[in-house]
């Protein structure tokens, strides 16, 4: 059997499909699956199992604070399955998870430093000018004249981007409103990140 005819296969099931929708919002163990899904616990281990040996999912042992330690699972973070069917165009495609264009690369190292910095930052007006440099740094992303929507990797820098932005005008609002003492822009700017995801 062909690689593209199994992975086909794979996600021709409705289950499976369910499961890794689960699986894309965020890890679940084998319980909380079954219970989402109305489906035996059994039957939820073989479509896993089916899936694991397929690489589009992987497990892991996370420590529970209600008992024994529970095996979680979750997508392959080397997996984005692209399915493209067209009149003149039929065909499935892994796409490379990791985005490789330089400059997001050399942006997205900037943006990491710069989030430990305002994670680490103890006073408020220290992690709002940090914030301020991360959104200096998102806007070299957006700005970006090689964008192309039609490319999932500049649709993921970008939305990276914009979310990394959003949350950073947050943390400035923030130290504006508990400086003023009026909390309203900093809800408007909750609602517009949530807006955004």
């Amino acid at each position: 059997m062909t690689r593209k005819k199994e992975l086909l296969e794979i996600i021709g099931n409705e289950t499976r499909r369910k499961i890794l929708e689960l699986l894309s919002e965020s890890p679940h163990y084998t319980l909380q699956i079954s219970g989402k899904l109305n489906v035996t616990q059994p039957a939820i281990l073989k479509h896993l199992t089916l899936l694991e040996q397929a690489g589009l999912v992987e497990s892991f042992v996370k420590e529970s604070k209600l008992g024994a330690p529970r095996k979680y699972y979750k997508i392959c973070s080397s997996v984005n399955l692209e399915v493209v069917v067209g009149p003149r165009e039929f065909r499935v495609g892994k796409l490379p998870s990791a985005i490789t264009c330089p400059l997001y690369l050399q942006e997205e190292d900037k943006m990491r430093q710069l989030t430990e910095e305002i994670n680490k930052a103890k006073d408020l007006s220290e992690k709002a000018g940090k914030a301020q440099d991360l959104i200096n740094e998102a806007d070299k992303l957006l700005s970006c004249e090689d964008f192309n929507e039609a490319n999932w990797h500049c649709r993921s820098c970008r939305k990276n981007a914009s979310l990394k932005k959003a949350a950073s005008k947050i943390i400035i609002l923030v130290n504006q409103s508990m400086a003023k003492g009026d909390l309203t822009p900093m809800l408007q700017a909750l609602t517009s990140i949530i807006n955004l995801s």
